[in-house]
């Protein structure tokens, strides 16, 4: 039970720190850096199993109230692109997983869950689930997630400035 106690209180302020910090993603991103961090140094954190699952379902919870009335009617609209974006990324993450895979000898369910496009809580947690390398995933997806944080918003503003006005159609 103690160690279960000193694993929340470091994640708690692990949590606060990200979040005071303006991390995307602070309170997790924090959490699991500390965590990962004081369990490096003291081989004395722990989580029961059943931890896990509460947080699966509290996750599945808070993407579920994304989910309005509006939002599913306002699906027509976008469907054409919801549909290639989701060929298009399942088809460019399995093949990215594999390449992953025969390169890098990494098992083939960490590589695809490290490569899936999903948020990092959700990746990490279904990766559990299936028995891949959590803390690799979590690490691959971190890094994915502090490039396209840092990198994404100056290609966006780069391409909808003059450059691409200036292209013709």
């Amino acid at each position: 039970m103690e160690k279960i106690i000193i694993t929340l209180i470091v994640g708690l302020i692990g949590g606060y720190t990200g979040i005071k910090l303006n991390i995307p993603a602070g309170a997790m991103i924090g959490s699991m850096i500390f965590v990962g961090v004081y369990n490096i140094f003291t081989s004395s954190c722990y989580m029961p199993t059943n931890f896990k699952l509460v947080a699966q379902v509290i996750i599945g919870c808070a993407v579920g109230l994304n989910f309005t009335k509006e939002s599913v009617l306002g699906l027509k609209d976008i469907i054409i692109p919801s549909i290639i974006l989701v060929i298009g990324l399942t088809t460019l993450s399995i093949v990215l997983g594999y390449i992953i895979h025969k390169f890098t000898g990494l098992d083939l369910q960490t590589a695809l869950f490290s490569s899936a496009p999903g948020g990092l809580a959700d990746m990490t947690i279904m990766s559990e689930a299936f028995g891949a390398q959590t803390h690799i995933v979590a690490l691959l997806h971190l890094i994915r997630l502090t490039t396209v944080l840092t990198v994404l918003p100056a290609v966006i503003k780069i391409l909808t400035s003059g450059v691409l006005k200036s292209i013709p159609n």
